[in-house]
Formats: C-alpha cells, sequence, structure tokens
C-alpha cells in the first residue's frame, strides 16, 4: 500500500530568516506578498532548512529523531543530509546530478532497456544469495567513491517546509522554475523520474513512501517495523586503503543475519535537495558481510538485503538483467553509501 501524511502548514517565521528575505530583496526587488512569500520559501528550499529550533518552539530534526529513537543515534553517513545551519550567511548551491543508482534499486515497474542498463553504475552491487557465503568474491566494487561522492548530495529540508513545498510530476514545470533549471536538462530529468517513482502504487504486500524530512522518514520506519527499538544498517570502510579505486573483496568468516524479516529499505533519489525511496517488502532478508579486499588487504563491513519475493517485479528490471534471472528469484544488493535499511532489534 502507498503511505502518506498529512500536511502541516507553514510557519514562517520572520525574525528568523529575516536576512534571507532581504538578501531576496536586495536581488529581485518584489513588489508583491506573494513573490515575497516564493522568495523566502525558495530560500529555505535552496539551503537546506535550518538546524535550530525556530521560535515557535518547532523541535529540530535532531531533537525530534532522539525523541522518537532514544536508543539509537543518528549515523555518520546521515550526516550530511541533516538540514544546513543558515546562521552563517546566505550560499546558494545549485543541483548537480550525481546518482543513477535509482533505475537500479527503485524502478521496479519502469524496467530498464539493455542501452539504459549499460549506462548505469550501480549494477555491480547486485549478487545472488549464494554469494553470501564465505569465500565467495565480489564483482570490483567501489565503496570508497560512493562515500566520496555523497559530499555533494543535497540535504533535507525541514518538514514543514518540505510538506508546504510542491513535489508532484503534475507541478513539475513550476518546480523547475522555482529552482531555475532548463526543462531539457538532465537535471530536469532526474527530477521527473524522480517524482514519477514517487507517485507510483506499491508492488502487492509492500508499503512505500518518499521521505523529504529526516522527521518523515523516522515516521515511516517506525509504523513500519511496529517499533522504535531499531538499528540503521549500512556499510563501514575499516581500512579506506591507499587508492579510491574499484577492488574485488573475498568474504569472510562470520556473517550477521539479523532475526527478523522485516525491514525498511531507503535509496537516496537525484532531485535538488534529499529525498529518499522507503519501502517494505516482504520477505527481505538483512545481513553484515565481512569483506576483505584482494588488491591490498582493506576491510570493509558491508550492508546488505536479500529480496526473496520478486514475482511482481518488472522482468526488465536491472536486477534480473544484471544477475540473469527472471522474477520470483531472490536477488541481493549490497547498500552502498546513500541506501541503508532499517531493522528492528526486538519483535514488536
Amino acid at each position: 500500500m502507498a503511505y502518506k501524511w498529512s500536511h502541516h502548514p507553514l510557519e514562517k517565521d520572520q525574525r528568523s530568516h529575516s536576512s534571507l528575505i532581504q538578501y531576496h530583496q536586495s536581488l529581485h526587488s518584489p513588489s508583491a506578498a506573494m513573490a515575497m512569500t516564493l522568495f523566502y520559501l525558495l530560500s529555505i528550499v535552496l539551503l537546506g532548512g535550518t538546524r535550530g529550533s525556530s521560535s515557535s518552539g518547532e523541535m529540530s530534526p535532531e531533537a525530534y529523531w532522539k525523541r522518537l529513537l532514544p536508543r539509537t543515534p543518528i549515523p555518520d553517513y546521515l550526516q550530511p543530509f541533516l538540514p544546513k545551519d543558515l546562521t552563517g550567511g546566505v550560499e546558494k548551491k545549485a543541483y548537480v546530478p550525481v546518482l543513477d543508482q535509482c533505475k537500479v534499486y527503485v524502478a521496479w515497474r519502469f524496467g530498464v532497456t539493455p542501452e539504459e542498463l549499460k549506462a548505469l553504475h550501480d549494477t555491480e552491487f547486485l549478487f545472488l544469495p549464494e554469494n553470501l557465503k564465505p569465500r565467495s568474491k565480489t564483482k570490483k566494487l567501489d565503496f570508497v567513491k560512493k562515500e566520496r561522492e555523497g559530499r555533494e548530495w543535497h540535504a533535507f529540508l525541514p518538514r514543514r517546509t518540505a510538506e508546504a513545498f510542491p513535489f508532484s510530476v503534475s507541478k513539475l514545470d513550476g518546480i523547475l522554475k522555482y529552482f531555475s533549471i532548463e526543462p531539457t536538462s538532465r537535471a530536469a530529468r532526474d527530477m521527473k523520474e524522480t517524482l514519477e517513482t514517487c507517485e507510483l502504487e506499491a508492488n502487492e504486500g509492500e508499503s512505500r513512501y518518499c521521505a523529504t524530512s529526516l522527521e518523515s522518514m523516522v515516521d515511516f520506519a517506525i509504523s513500519q517495523l511496529k517499533t522504535n527499538d531499531v538499528k540503521l544498517l549500512s556499510t563501514s570502510i575499516i581500512d579506506k586503503g591507499t587508492a579510491a579505486k574499484g577492488r574485488v573483496y573475498t568474504v569472510q568468516k562470520g556473517v550477521t543475519e539479523f532475526p527478523y524479516k522485516d525491514s525498511v529499505v531507503c535509496h537516496v533519489l537525484g532531485y535538488p535537495y534529499a529525498v529518499f525511496y522507503c519501502h517494505k517488502t516482504v520477505n527481505t532478508s538483512s545481513y553484515v558481510l565481512p569483506l576483505v579486499a584482494e588488491e591490498d588487504g582493506s576491510r570493509v563491513d558491508a550492508g546488505a538485503v536479500c529480496h526473496t519475493e520478486t514475482s511482481s517485479w518488472n522482468p526488465k528490471h536491472a536486477a534480473f538483467q544484471t544477475l540473469g534471472v527472471k522474477p520470483g528469484a531472490p536477488m541481493c544488493h549490497f547498500l552502498s553509501y546513500g541506501h541503508f535499511a532499517w531493522v528492528a532489534n526486538s519483535a514488536p
């Protein structure tokens, strides 16, 4: 089923953001109150919002996380996605597309053509369940590059800003104008694909949601796992080695499988601010695999998930074409940077 949140009205805080409004006045000199509101909202959107609480007493995203997940610290790999602090001054950051993997993991119904498959960058992170065994070898993987690219990605918006801003294919023309993005550009194409993905109906037995704020992602994960005793599973690079290049890894002894089959897997999508496609699917197993690189002995504790129910997926899905299997066959993928799973530590 599709998961939806009710929207909250945007509360404008003129005192907190007076410097932003004055900045846009100097650039555009808007005479209408409606134009001023648009520039105010756009400033927050382009900059990623603020990290502190507003003067109205609204809880910060970090405080919201701590209240709902007191036993789960915010992991380091989520820090770049937290709303940025505006107190140091105004800085505009243009949208630079850096992602293609959304097609690899989330296009359950779109599928890809053989030509599109060749252009995808993350297919090497896909593998079959038999490769979970110790002494199995991976394809050439570049976890370090994925982590480095993460520094270029955009932050979440504060929830109130995100829910007040248009997020729909039907509003795409206006959204592109807000961000000064050419309709024929790659950035516009990325945004359209993200919005289309977020508006798809869920597959049978699946719950899905596109989170545009840290708070809404937390709410969705807790609601699906029915517990706030959770762990975030991703990939930890223990030894980065001397060169940030692809390596072939060997699976070591000590593969950890989490006991609960319910998990919520989230994938970052291409957009001018952070958007994560999160979904809870049936019959999904979660693992941590200790890996050692053949080239230099560098070590990685790689998070991975295996989907054992894929019969409803598009036959042209990138995973089937890459792995040479058909719908219904189980498939697994490592959690590279920008992808992680919420798993329960205890039964709900």
